[in-house]
């Protein structure tokens, strides 16, 4: 009955939050130096995200209680069968609320432990550390779209779902069509008119324009500088990237209920995945970036690279010695809401978590001479065993 790895919720939708209300937020006072709070970040304060589902995503602690950040999410509500309620949705809240791209990384090491008489490897994690980056994006300006904030509706030429299960392209006598393109309107009039029972309309909210590769370059190296000898694991996650909107239809309520473990537990899956994978019609017709960066032109003939706040060497730069620190504390969880200098005078003292060693506590209390970024030896750790 699941067409995802995880659970899903299901609770009472909010009413649809009204652009006009948000509106005022973006000329509140900052947060800090470098953008307004943006309206975009209150109304998601406001009007919670629907359906919070628990599908493949990032996870990190609110202490020792794992959550997870999803990188799909569900919407399910009677108002959003009419085509004007679920336009009103998408344009006044989904396109104008980011997704929230982050940085994780991750150190562990294997050692060997014996059991039953018999030997295995474990995996040990040393670090996890999760930055938000949801506040380095641009903000959303409906009716004036600029570089950094790209809604698009797909085009006849795009390869994509269509109100089918499967992805395809408008032709007409095998060319492509020059039949006038649809607008977001016309496709929410698409999807609600239809007669299949099981629908999704995906609206996918993307990150472009961040250089991952120079990032995972310079967190990696600034890793082994404190002479960790582990394995580094550096990703991009984003969660809410997809938001599916589903038909309040029984099956798919159940889709997303625990009534699919009955399906899990007795093995019927394997009969119902291929039915509702056929069955479902699905539409993937709206996109929105969040560019991270994007090339503008230079109004003498070229380009130039233009950031929405900051560029990823300023960004290293600015968190480096919180990471460093946090590598050493062997800290496992969500650093996003920690102040960028909490340890430049060890003002910040984090309990370990419940699983840290002895060892790893003892390291961790040499991070408080890793003063102003200046790091300490602190001999070779993390390698495996």
């Amino acid at each position: 009955m699941g067409t995802t790895r995880s659970d899903y919720e299901y609770d009472d939708v909010p009413d649809l939050p009204s652009y006009t209300e948000s509106e005022a937020a973006a000329t509140q006072p900052t947060d800090d130096d470098e953008r307004p709070v943006s309206r975009q970040a209150r109304l998601a304060e406001e009007q919670p995200m629907l359906h919070p589902g628990n599908t493949q995503g990032w996870r990190v602690y609110a202490g020792n209680q794992p959550r997870r950040y999803n990188g799909t999410t569900i919407r399910m509500d009677d108002r959003l069968k009419y085509a004007e309620n679920l336009y009103a949705y998408i344009t006044d809240y989904l396109q104008t609320v980011p997704p929230k791209p982050a940085v994780r990384i991750e150190g562990w090491h294997n050692i060997t432990v014996e059991r039953h008489n018999k030997k295995e490897r474990e995996r040990v994690v040393d670090f996890d550390i999760t930055l938000s980056l949801q506040s380095y994006l641009p903000i959303a300006t409906p009716g004036a779209e600029h570089g950094g904030w790209q809604p698009r509706v797909v085009t006849n030429n795009d390869r994509v779902h269509r109100g089918s299960w499967r992805r395809t392209v408008v032709e007409q006598d095998h060319q492509f069509s020059d039949e006038p393109e649809r607008d977001l309107m016309q496709w929410c009039d698409d999807f609600c008119d239809s007669k299949a029972k099981l629908t999704i309309f995906r609206v996918t909210r993307d990150v472009p324009g961040l250089d991952k590769d120079l990032l995972r370059m310079r967190l990696q190296a600034l890793i082994r500088s404190t002479n960790y000898r582990g394995h580094i694991d550096v990703s991009f996650p984003i969660a809410d990237k997809n938001v599916d909107v589903y038909s309040p239809h029984p099956i798919n309520k159940w889709r997303i209920s625990w009534v699919r473990f009955l399906f899990y537990v007795t093995m019927l899956w394997i009969i119902t995945w291929p039915i509702l994978f056929f069955t479902t019609k699905r539409w993937e017709v709206y996109k929105v970036s969040w560019c991270f960066s994007w090339q503008q032109d230079d109004g003498i003939g070229g380009v130039k690279k233009r950031y929405a706040t900051i560029s990823e060497q300023s960004w290293y730069e600015k968190h480096a010695n919180l990471i460093i620190n946090l590598a050493l504390d062997s800290y496992q969880g969500d650093a996003s809401g920690l102040p960028i200098d909490a340890y430049h005078d060890g003002s910040v003292q984090r309990e370990p978590n419940a699983s840290t060693s002895a060892s790893e506590t003892a390291r961790g209390d040499t991070l408080y001479a890793v003063q102003r970024g200046a790091v300490r030896d602190v001999g070779d750790w993390g390698a495996d065993s």
